[in-house]
Protein backbone atom coordinates (compact mmCIF):
# COMPACT_ATOMS: atom_id res chain seq x y z
CA UNK A 1 0.00 0.00 0.00
CA UNK A 2 1.17 3.52 -0.82
CA UNK A 3 1.46 6.74 0.54
CA UNK A 4 -1.11 9.33 -0.50
CA UNK A 5 0.47 11.07 -4.12
CA UNK A 6 -1.09 12.35 -6.85
CA UNK A 7 -2.52 9.63 -9.26
CA UNK A 8 -2.60 8.73 -12.76
CA UNK A 9 -5.47 7.55 -14.50
CA UNK A 10 -6.09 5.74 -17.59
CA UNK A 11 -8.91 6.04 -19.77
CA UNK A 12 -10.78 3.87 -21.88
CA UNK A 13 -9.13 2.94 -25.35
CA UNK A 14 -11.69 -0.05 -27.19
CA UNK A 15 -12.95 -2.41 -24.93
CA UNK A 16 -9.36 -2.53 -22.98
CA UNK A 17 -10.99 -2.05 -19.72
CA UNK A 18 -8.90 -4.92 -18.45
CA UNK A 19 -5.80 -3.60 -19.36
CA UNK A 20 -6.79 -0.11 -17.75
CA UNK A 21 -7.68 -1.51 -14.37
CA UNK A 22 -4.54 -3.31 -13.67
CA UNK A 23 -2.14 -0.36 -15.05
CA UNK A 24 -4.21 2.15 -12.81
CA UNK A 25 -4.12 -0.53 -10.08
CA UNK A 26 -0.57 -0.68 -11.02
CA UNK A 27 0.16 3.24 -10.89
CA UNK A 28 2.29 2.32 -13.73
CA UNK A 29 1.74 2.24 -17.69
CA UNK A 30 3.70 -1.13 -17.53
CA UNK A 31 1.25 -3.15 -19.60
CA UNK A 32 0.33 -3.07 -23.09
CA UNK A 33 -2.64 -4.50 -24.97
CA UNK A 34 0.31 -6.86 -26.54
CA UNK A 35 1.02 -8.22 -23.28
CA UNK A 36 -2.30 -8.65 -22.63
CA UNK A 37 -2.66 -10.27 -26.32
CA UNK A 38 -0.06 -12.28 -25.54
CA UNK A 39 -1.34 -13.51 -22.13
CA UNK A 40 -4.48 -14.24 -23.40
CA UNK A 41 -2.81 -16.43 -26.22
CA UNK A 42 -0.99 -18.62 -23.77
CA UNK A 43 -3.70 -19.23 -21.68
CA UNK A 44 -5.67 -20.36 -24.83
CA UNK A 45 -2.95 -22.89 -25.89
CA UNK A 46 -3.67 -24.16 -22.69
CA UNK A 47 -7.91 -24.49 -22.17
CA UNK A 48 -8.66 -23.90 -26.30
CA UNK A 49 -10.53 -21.27 -25.01
CA UNK A 50 -10.54 -17.36 -26.28
CA UNK A 51 -9.86 -14.57 -23.47
CA UNK A 52 -10.20 -12.08 -25.32
CA UNK A 53 -11.69 -10.05 -28.58
CA UNK A 54 -8.12 -10.08 -31.01
CA UNK A 55 -6.75 -6.45 -30.99
CA UNK A 56 -10.58 -4.80 -28.94
CA UNK A 57 -9.25 -6.02 -25.65
CA UNK A 58 -12.54 -7.33 -24.02
CA UNK A 59 -10.29 -9.50 -21.71
CA UNK A 60 -11.51 -11.82 -18.78
CA UNK A 61 -10.66 -12.45 -15.69
CA UNK A 62 -8.06 -15.33 -16.23
CA UNK A 63 -5.93 -12.78 -18.03
CA UNK A 64 -6.15 -10.27 -15.32
CA UNK A 65 -5.21 -12.75 -12.73
CA UNK A 66 -2.42 -14.12 -14.85
CA UNK A 67 -1.01 -10.56 -15.11
CA UNK A 68 -1.32 -9.40 -11.45
CA UNK A 69 0.12 -13.18 -10.40
CA UNK A 70 3.93 -11.55 -12.32
CA UNK A 71 3.30 -8.67 -10.22
CA UNK A 72 3.39 -11.03 -7.18
CA UNK A 73 -0.70 -10.78 -6.38
CA UNK A 74 -3.33 -12.69 -6.29
CA UNK A 75 -7.25 -12.77 -6.64
CA UNK A 76 -9.51 -13.36 -3.71
CA UNK A 77 -13.30 -13.40 -4.67
CA UNK A 78 -15.43 -11.68 -2.01
CA UNK A 79 -18.35 -14.06 -1.53
CA UNK A 80 -22.18 -12.92 -2.18
CA UNK A 81 -22.83 -13.58 1.28
CA UNK A 82 -19.48 -12.19 2.73
CA UNK A 83 -19.45 -9.10 5.00
CA UNK A 84 -17.88 -6.08 3.65
CA UNK A 85 -16.46 -4.31 6.43
CA UNK A 86 -13.69 -1.95 7.51
CA UNK A 87 -11.75 -5.19 8.97
CA UNK A 88 -11.89 -6.56 5.02
CA UNK A 89 -10.42 -3.68 3.56
CA UNK A 90 -7.95 -2.71 5.94
CA UNK A 91 -6.14 -5.78 6.25
CA UNK A 92 -2.54 -4.79 5.46
CA UNK A 93 -2.94 -7.71 3.10
CA UNK A 94 -5.57 -6.29 0.65
CA UNK A 95 -3.63 -3.79 -2.06
CA UNK A 96 -6.70 -2.56 -3.79
CA UNK A 97 -9.45 -4.03 -5.31
CA UNK A 98 -11.30 -4.90 -8.93
CA UNK A 99 -15.06 -5.02 -9.55
CA UNK A 100 -15.95 -6.71 -12.83
CA UNK A 101 -19.05 -4.63 -13.39
CA UNK A 102 -22.27 -5.52 -15.74
CA UNK A 103 -23.09 -2.64 -17.61
CA UNK A 104 -25.66 -2.01 -20.36
CA UNK A 105 -24.53 -2.91 -23.87
CA UNK A 106 -25.06 -1.15 -27.17
CA UNK A 107 -26.68 -2.37 -29.86
CA UNK A 108 -23.47 -3.49 -31.65
CA UNK A 109 -22.14 -5.05 -28.51
CA UNK A 110 -24.98 -7.07 -28.24
CA UNK A 111 -24.75 -8.00 -32.14
CA UNK A 112 -21.44 -9.07 -32.00
CA UNK A 113 -22.13 -10.84 -28.62
CA UNK A 114 -20.05 -9.11 -26.47
CA UNK A 115 -19.71 -10.06 -22.57
CA UNK A 116 -21.41 -7.00 -21.17
CA UNK A 117 -18.67 -7.24 -18.18
CA UNK A 118 -16.54 -3.67 -17.41
CA UNK A 119 -13.53 -4.15 -15.20
CA UNK A 120 -13.03 -0.82 -12.91
CA UNK A 121 -9.67 -0.62 -10.22
CA UNK A 122 -10.08 0.10 -6.83
CA UNK A 123 -6.53 1.59 -5.15
CA UNK A 124 -6.23 1.57 -1.04
CA UNK A 125 -3.85 4.50 -0.18
CA UNK A 126 -2.39 5.42 3.59
CA UNK A 127 -2.98 9.08 4.08
CA UNK A 128 -0.77 10.98 5.83
CA UNK A 129 -2.93 10.70 8.87
CA UNK A 130 -2.92 7.10 9.10
CA UNK A 131 -6.76 7.26 7.51
CA UNK A 132 -7.26 4.92 4.59
CA UNK A 133 -8.72 6.40 1.19
CA UNK A 134 -10.02 4.84 -1.89
CA UNK A 135 -9.32 6.19 -5.54
CA UNK A 136 -11.98 4.44 -7.64
CA UNK A 137 -10.36 4.31 -11.11
CA UNK A 138 -13.30 3.43 -13.92
CA UNK A 139 -11.53 4.37 -17.29
CA UNK A 140 -14.86 5.19 -18.71
CA UNK A 141 -14.23 8.31 -16.48
CA UNK A 142 -12.07 10.75 -17.08
CA UNK A 143 -10.32 10.90 -13.68
CA UNK A 144 -10.33 8.58 -10.61
CA UNK A 145 -13.02 9.06 -7.71
CA UNK A 146 -11.45 9.40 -4.16
CA UNK A 147 -13.73 7.58 -1.87
CA UNK A 148 -13.21 7.60 2.07
CA UNK A 149 -13.70 4.27 4.22
CA UNK A 150 -17.17 4.76 4.77
CA UNK A 151 -18.41 5.67 1.40
CA UNK A 152 -16.13 2.72 0.22
CA UNK A 153 -17.64 0.19 2.23
CA UNK A 154 -21.32 1.57 1.15
CA UNK A 155 -20.63 1.13 -2.89
CA UNK A 156 -19.24 -2.05 -2.34
CA UNK A 157 -22.06 -3.48 -0.23
CA UNK A 158 -24.63 -1.57 -2.73
CA UNK A 159 -22.69 -3.34 -5.70
CA UNK A 160 -22.70 -6.41 -3.98
CA UNK A 161 -25.95 -6.26 -2.96
CA UNK A 162 -27.39 -5.89 -6.18
CA UNK A 163 -28.55 -9.32 -7.59
CA UNK A 164 -30.08 -8.48 -10.71
CA UNK A 165 -26.48 -7.56 -12.06
CA UNK A 166 -24.28 -10.40 -10.97
CA UNK A 167 -21.02 -7.89 -10.28
CA UNK A 168 -18.09 -9.37 -8.93
CA UNK A 169 -15.80 -7.73 -6.06
CA UNK A 170 -12.10 -9.11 -6.01
CA UNK A 171 -9.60 -8.49 -3.26
CA UNK A 172 -6.12 -7.83 -5.07
CA UNK A 173 -3.92 -9.43 -2.23
CA UNK A 174 -0.05 -9.36 -1.86
CA UNK A 175 1.57 -13.16 -2.27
Amino acid sequence: MQQSKEYEHQTQNYRRCGLHAVNNLLQQNKYTRQDFENIAEEIKKETSLSHYTYFLGNYDLNVIERILLKESYEIVWVRQNQEINEELIADPQVYGLLISLIKEMSFIEKLCNWDPRHWVSIRKVIKHDDELEFYYHDSSLKAPQIKQTPDMIQELKNLQMDKAKENYILLVKKR
